[in-house]
């Protein structure tokens, strides 16, 4: 175990503020939290690095989703860096994640002792971040209607579409890291831009929630089954929220709703949450257990899914279960294969761009959704 954690806050009117430490008889000076925030600030993105000040041998996290935070950990003499820095990022982007949410309720020697860490951001989770800026959104749907397009040719439509200069490199990052398109140098000129997977995002019924309650939990199994069925089918003339009705049809929930569970998706603390309840009903101390969140954050949490009306609460149980299900899945976007045909009968791709988009569009069929 390391021997000592502290989190520092850089403010701008009182300068370093040491958050939490533990043990709390650890003592730090400016010297060092100046050295500690210098070195951090040699990357913009989540970083992990060693620094050696002051005779300690100090690993700082930070991230750009939490500006001027950093979590440090003061390691011990026998401690090997590169063996311990996946669960260090890792309990890093927890006590920053429960910093940002409610910093009170942060028990740091609880997370140091237990060892809890916060996973890297799921395949899932960088699916809904496409939604959440509204460029990356922009460019989904044009790749949705071009299949395969030039770089240089997206970067002016988009500019054109928001009236202003936009990178287009970090609008599109949010689909490249998710794998949803490549962009590759096709010859000495032409970059382009491939689709080669697309996305769905809509909420599911909580089936195997369901199941699990009618087997072990026959008190709420009844009125579960009820609360699900009002959501997705209540009698008429109320109309439920059905997935399946196309984006044109006026009744559609899916593009109003999209945003909003992409939104909790892309919360880690929302999705560890709703991640544990997709399973079985739980009791909120259930869900800190399974979650190494603490009870206090966990049961905010639940309460802001059931505002969302994805979770729901049992109260004579003290229950909570998932109402709806929030999911976004890809799929192969195999309507693109006639794209790619016309436009190569009609010259605005060349075979060797094509032949590599469909090389793409196989290596996609391969990977996990």
């Amino acid at each position: 175990m390391p021997e000592a954690t502290f989190v520092v806050h850089l403010d701008d009117f009182q300068g370093f503020l040491v958050k939490q430490r533990y043990p709390s008889t650890l003592t730090l000076n400016e010297k060092v939290l100046n050295l500690i925030f210098y070195e951090q600030q040699k990357e913009n993105k989540e970083n992990l690095s060693l620094a050696e000040i002051e005779g300690l041998r100090i690993a700082i996290f930070s991230s750009p989703q939490y500006p001027k935070w950093m979590v440090c950990t003061v390691l011990g003499a026998e401690e090997e860096f590169d063996l311990v820095t996946e669960g260090l990022a890792g309990s890093g982007r927890l006590i920053l994640a429960l910093m940002n949410e409610d910093a009170d309720a942060v028990n740091l020697e609880e997370i140091v002792k237990a060892g809890s860490i916060l996973e890297k951001t799921s395949e899932e989770q960088k699916l809904a971040e496409i939604f959440l800026t509204p460029s990356s959104a922009l460019l989904l749907e044009r790749m949705q209607a071009e299949g395969v397009e030039k770089a240089a040719k997206l970067s002016i439509w988009l500019k054109n579409q928001v009236q202003d200069e936009v990178d287009l490199r970090e609008a599109m990052a949010p689909l490249m890291n998710s794998g949803v398109v490549k962009v590759e140098m096709i010859g000495k000129t032409a970059e382009m831009v491939f689709l080669v997977k697309d996305i769905f995002g809509y909420r599911a019924p909580p089936v195997e929630s369901i199941k699990k309650a009618s087997h072990t939990l026959p008190a709420i199994a009844n009125q579960y089954n009820e609360y699900v069925t009002s959501f997705f089918s209540p009698p008429p003339p109320n109309k439920g929220y059905n997935p399946t009705l196309p984006f044109t049809d006026p009744n559609s929930p899916i593009l109003e709703d999209r945003e909003k569970i992409s939104r909790l998706l892309a919360d880690s603390l929302n999705y560890m949450v709703l991640d544990a309840l997709r399973t079985e009903p739980l009791t909120a101390g259930e869900v800190a257990l399974k979650t190494a969140l603490p009870e206090s954050i966990v049961k905010k949490v639940l309460w802001s899914l059931e505002a969302s009306k994805v979770a729901v609460h049992f109260e004579d149980e003290d229950i909570w279960a998932l109402l709806t299900n929030p999911r976004i899945e890809s799929f192969l976007p195999e309507y693109v294969l006639p794209m790619i045909k016309k436009k190569v009968s009609e010259k605005e791709i060349t075979p060797q761009i094509a032949r590599r988009h469909l090389e793409l569009l196989m290596q996609s069929c391969g990977e996990p959704t």
